[in-house]
């Protein structure tokens, strides 16, 4: 581990000490001694002086000694975490002093939301360790840690010295991707090639046009037979194939989102969306993802592990700063949607004006499925009672996730007048059929209504 560690001339260092408030005291003692010292040429007040100023100065030399060779050094990698996880930094500390360190305070400075804890570990003459510093990560995005930071004081607390050493190590925090069993994909039922189709960004059976090649295309997408008759390199572009397609609607306007403490509603609705794609691309079928957040983010329709990465990528970056309210969004990305696929909406928005724009997609035949983020229980006064009634009343299927909730488990089943929460002031519940989640093929009359809906 030793030759892991550079000395400080080596590396970024930076070294200062801070009197504290006894410290302070102790010169204004001190100058006073010394007045009345001089004032009455009492010798005792004089040795009174002299010991004050011997006891401050040894005090702050010592300190130095104790610390100013003292090496630190933290793991040099990157970092590639989820929401949720504790990331697990290593910090390697190597005191070449002959003296002991005394307690000593080692914090990981960072822009991370909620870092800023430390470990205090004592190190021996000569001696050196390895610490793990542990953080929660608990919104995405690239954030750095480092450098080391450590901190400490003399035994009488007169002064604070701190000593910084090393260079920040980049953290990618991307959003969770949960598995979703229980979450069932509407598909319309379609027979040969009906729907329209979609430009796909992976290789599909489904062929749609040819067009000149683009550096980067790989050999088994060029056409042979197109690139000898047109004497120049051809490639083949490929649609999705039509009704499997599934198109993703994050809502990212900033003033629907709510936090409660270190949870926000915009990182539940995030992890959802991720999920969802998950979830899409596991039953091998296309997906696009639409996010109006700090900018417009689109990404085409797309299958595979390709897309999941460029959709993680698009959604660590992107930022709550969304400006255009979710009927906006709709009515102005509606042509995106195919017919004879989904829709999946993914809000905390207690507005009920984009409800009429999915009501006028349904009748398109595009499956429409919301799921909201209630901003109620992240400390928000908004209720989302107007908006499931509708959308249930549409027949639009509907699934609310509240702060705390297991994805999996808030995924599992869509709300009804009689199982939901929301719905207990409004209808009595439904003390007929036992609770938990709904297998296959285990629908209520009353859902089977509610999911045909009316054009």
């Amino acid at each position: 581990m030793s030759n892991r560690i550079h000395t400080v001339s080596e590396m970024f260092s930076r070294f200062w000490g801070q009197p504290t408030p006894r410290a302070r005291g102790m010169v204004l003692l001190l100058a006073i001694m010394l007045l009345f010292a001089v004032a009455t040429g009492e010798g005792v007040l004089y040795r009174v002086s002299y010991f004050l100023t011997l006891v401050t100065v040894g005090s702050y030399v010592y300190l130095r000694l104790r610390i100013r060779r003292l090496d630190m050094r933290m793991q040099n990698k990157s970092y590639v975490v989820q929401v949720g996880d504790i990331l697990k930094a290593h910090v390697y500390l190597r005191n070449a002093s002959k003296l002991e360190t005394g307690w000593v305070e080692i914090v990981l400075m960072s822009d991370m939301p909620g870092s800023g804890s430390g470990v205090v570990t004592a190190i021996s003459a000569r001696g050196q360790e390895r610490l793990e510093i542990r953080t929660s990560c608990y919104a995405r995005g690239i954030y750095t840690i480092g450098p080391v930071l450590a901190r400490t004081s003399d035994p009488l607390g007169l002064f604070r010295l701190e000593i910084v050493q090393g260079d920040p190590v980049k953290v990618v925090v991307q959003p969770p991707t949960i598995a979703l069993p229980y979450f069932r994909l509407p598909m319309a039922e379609q027979s040969g090639e009906e729907g329209i189709r979609h430009r796909s960004q992976t290789r599909t059976p489904h062929v749609a046009t040819v067009r000149e090649y683009i550096h980067g295309d790989s050999l088994n997408q060029i056409h042979w037979l197109s690139t000898a008759k047109n004497r120049q390199l051809m490639s083949k572009e490929f649609d999705s194939g039509g009704g499997g397609d599934a198109w993703i609607v994050l809502d990212l306007e900033q003033k629907v989102h709510r936090s409660q403490g270190t949870e926000r509603s915009d990182e539940y609705a995030v992890a959802i969306a991720t999920s969802l794609t998950h979830h899409v691309l596991r039953e091998e079928h296309s997906v696009g993802l639409i996010a109006y957040g700090d900018r417009e983010y689109l990404l085409p329709l797309g299958g595979g592990t390709k897309q999941m990465s460029r959709v993680l990528e698009t959604l660590t970056l992107s930022k709550t700063d969304g400006v255009n309210p979710l009927a906006r969004v709709l009515a102005k990305n509606a042509r995106q949607f195919g017919r004879s696929g989904s829709l999946l909406v993914v809000t905390s928005s207690t507005a009920t004006e984009w409800i009429s724009i999915l009501r006028e997609l349904r009748c398109r035949n595009l499956n429409t499925v919301v799921v909201l983020v209630d901003p109620a229980s992240f400390g928000g006064k908004e209720s989302l009672d107007a908006v499931v009634m509708e959308l249930v009343s549409t027949g639009i299927p509907a699934y609310v996730v509240r702060r705390g909730d297991l994805l999996s488990h808030a995924l599992s089943r869509p709300i009804t007048p009689g199982a939901s929460r929301v719905f207990q002031r409004y209808a009595e519940p439904d003390r007929t059929r036992p609770s938990g989640i709904q297998q296959d093929g285990d629908m209520s009359s009353e859902t089977t209504t509610a999911s045909r809906g009316i054009c």
